[in-house]
């Protein structure tokens, strides 16, 4: 992923530098209760993932020989899709072990910020607040961090599209050009895809509803950028939200044809109910 930017150096001064250190030190030894109490609520929720050991096989397939260094790309559902993501790359109880294998991620100030118990529940799990739409040399520097992040071998979970989908399907047209920042100014990153969605989610909300079942795809995907600048950063962003868009139609397509043959209880319960009128359309259409 070749670029002609020149902002591929990040700048991290030594303050942010030991604050990060800090972080990931607080975050090291409170994973030790923190890991054991999400696993607990998420089985109290009755949540669940289909085939979770096919999704962290498929997981640890791509991730293989290259461990770190992953600009993890999901669509952008509920506040806690970050929650599932890390569930489903890794038994959570793992993270206690290889702390260093939680993907940081880039939330949303507004959604957290307001609450200080959540605030230090984030910042215990790797996040690094963003403003959307905030001042431009802030969000200068928290790039400078997540590309060097990246450059240090950690994991940076980011949703392309900039927020919760409001239609319930991916976002083409109202996209964040972040992601494609990210890869022009760290080349090296590799990008991988997740579409996560519980049967019950027709459109965005805060939590998934209790119960609720979710369908994970997984894929690597590497966006060739020939060109730096505005121009290219959309065109990577672009690229990566369309393929998040593809592997949303390959969802409802695998549900769709799991429910028709009838060789899941889950699809049969669920019935079309998860299906958004688009999303039917585009099951048919695949």
């Amino acid at each position: 992923m070749g670029t002609t930017n020149h902002e591929t150096e990040p700048i991290m001064n030594k303050r942010t530098r030991l604050s990060l250190m800090i972080q990931y030190a607080l975050g090291r030894a409170a994973v030790l209760f923190i890991a054991p109490l999400t696993f607990f609520i998420l089985k109290l929720a009755g949540y669940r993932i289909e085939d979770l050991r096919e999704v962290r096989k498929t997981v640890a397939e791509s991730l293989e020989g290259r461990p770190g260094g992953w600009i993890i790309c999901a669509n952008h559902l509920t506040m806690i899709d970050s929650v599932f993501v890390a569930w489903a790359f890794m038994p959570l109880p793992r993270y206690v072990k290889d702390f260093r294998y939680m993907p940081w991620n880039l939330p949303e100030r507004r959604n957290f910020q307001k609450n200080p118990f959540v605030a230090a529940l984030c910042y215990l799990n790797k996040c690094i607040p963003l403003q959307r739409g905030g001042d431009r040399d802030e969000m200068k520097r928290t790039m400078d961090v997540c590309a060097r992040l990246l450059e240090n071998g950690s994991n940076l979970l980011i949703f392309p599209e900039g927020g919760r989908s409001r239609t319930g399907a991916v976002d083409q047209n109202n996209f964040s050009y972040g992601v494609g920042r990210l890869v022009q100014r760290c080349p090296s990153a590799r990008a991988l895809c997740i579409y996560l969605r519980g049967l019950g989610q027709k459109r965005y909300s805060n939590f998934p509803r209790f119960r609720e079942h979710f369908v994970v795809e997984v894929s690597p995907f590497t966006p060739s950028v020939t060109e730096g600048g505005l121009r290219g950063q959309r065109e990577t962003a672009r690229r990566i939200v369309e393929h998040l868009a593809g592997m949303e139609r390959k969802w409802f397509a695998r549900v769709s044809a799991l429910d028709h043959r009838g060789s899941a209880s889950w699809v049969r319960s669920a019935g079309s109910r998860h299906v958004p009128p688009e999303g039917r359309k585009t099951a048919e259409a695949s």
